[in-house]
């Protein structure tokens, strides 16, 4: 797939190269985003060099997706599956809306213009024009007690501050009140994602609609910790629900600071391998409704005396026998055909689960999962079939395309088909 250019964006696919010079960034833009690449990987706890690397002809995208943004220019990195780059960018927003419960729906994200924007400005388009809507029925208000010297008894009289401050004349009265207010913590975690995006979004229209906003909120107080406000999920919230995930993660982006305390970027992104495992997980748990579906399930050690512990990315416990899925953002080798490139290091990984859940009386089926991508052919699932040594502990390789917008009946069809595979081939 070819570089391609959204706006100001320079848009390419995971190890791509981004070119520096007349076609791609200045040596200045280059030289701004290896350092923010460099500050978002250590903010993310990622090696160093997994965002961007400097190569001989410009910068080499990692195994990260997202978009990083320096002086008005920006560089976006798609997944790199099959499809075109507004294909990849509506996959990469699925993922998104899955893993962090965004709920954008289909409808949503066709009016969002999505061959049009970078993924940073279609998640704050998408905020801005949900909560354009939603304050149509008024802002939450929560009835916050109060206390006040006031010249008529409101509320209750505090009667100890009344006697100690004012024993002798009473011309004002210490109450106690409830007041209904718009301070709320909600009210404050969404003006302060407002005021954030207003530093960062490019387009006018979002821009315009998100100062209207902002004007909404002149009762509503500021966080100096939104993300740590406690917000309370009752009726009054309901109607702001599907904000405040979309909230959080876009005020959880990176702030790249000059010495002089200017904004010169910011950057949204999303390491694959976990973006891939939490969105196979969420899947799971939809669909699977007669079986327990468990992700980083933490339950068993490989060695006696509970040291070190086995995390498999999504357990599946089933009325038969559990099934474990470790999730690996790898592209699988068509050229090999017998390992499909399965790197050794992976099957170790599964056969130390295989061996703690036979240790603990369930022998489990074990898969490892991949993205599925052309060069595999048309049909996605079961690609490999195998046994682990000694054992009847089937080990199968098997893969998903994440290009395709399918059901939650066709989710259902396809964790049926790879987790009872292995049952029929016994």
């Amino acid at each position: 797939m070819s570089l391609g250019a959204v706006r100001s964006a320079m848009v390419c696919q995971e190890w791509q190269t981004i070119p520096i010079g007349a076609q791609g960034l200045s040596k200045e833009e280059a030289d701004g985003f290896l350092k923010q690449a460099g500050k978002a990987a250590r903010n993310l706890r990622l090696p160093e060099g997994s965002i961007l690397t400097q190569v001989p002809d410009g910068l080499r995208a990692g195994q990260v997706c997202g978009v990083m943004t320096f002086k008005g220019r920006s560089v976006e990195i798609l997944p790199k599956i099959d499809g075109t780059n507004i294909e990849c960018r509506q996959s990469l927003i699925r993922m998104l809306s899955v893993a962090h419960e965004l709920r954008i729906s289909d409808g949503e994200m066709a009016r969002l213009q999505v061959q049009k924007r970078d993924i940073l400005e279609l998640l704050i388009a998408l905020f801005s024009k949900r909560l354009a809507q939603n304050m149509k029925s008024g802002l939450q208000r929560l009835y916050s007690q109060h206390e006040d010297e006031l010249p008529q008894l409101r509320g209750a009289l505090d009667i100890r501050r009344q006697l100690t401050r004012r024993p002798t004349a009473p011309t004002r009265l210490h109450c106690r009140f409830d007041e209904l207010s718009e301070n709320t913590p909600l009210n404050r975690l969404l003006k302060a994602t407002v005021r954030r995006l207003l530093g960062i979004t490019k387009r006018y229209d979002t821009l315009h609609t998100l100062q209207i906003i902002l004007d909404g909120f002149k009762a509503v107080g500021e966080s100096k910790r939104p993300l740590d406000e406690r917000i309370i999920h009752d009726r009054s919230m309901a109607t702001y629900a599907n904000l405040i995930p979309l909230a959080r993660l876009l005020l959880a982006g990176n702030w790249q600071n000059t010495t002089s305390g200017k904004v010169t970027g910011t950057s949204l992104l999303f390491p694959m391998n976990n973006l891939f495992e939490a969105y196979v997980g969420a899947r799971a748990k939809q669909v699977l409704r007669g079986d327990i579906v468990r992700t980083q399930h933490a339950r068993h050690h490989v060695l006696q005396n509970n040291l070190f512990r086995t995390i498999p990315d999504i357990v599946v416990e089933s009325s038969n026998r559990p099934a474990i899925v470790d999730t690996k953002w790898k592209k699988l080798d068509p050229t090999d055909p017998v390992k499909l490139g399965v790197a050794q290091s992976d099957v170790y990984q599964m056969l130390a689960y295989g061996h703690v859940y036979s240790a603990h009386g369930a022998t489990p089926r074990l898969i490892l999962l991949y993205p599925h991508h052309a060069g595999l052919g048309a049909v996605e699932g079961i690609q490999r079939a195998w046994k682990i040594t000694g054992s009847n502990i089937p080990l199968d390789v098997a893969t998903v395309d994440i290009s395709k917008r399918r059901s939650p009946e066709r989710w259902k069809s396809f964790f049926d088909a790879i987790l009872h595979s292995s049952e029929s081939n016994n």
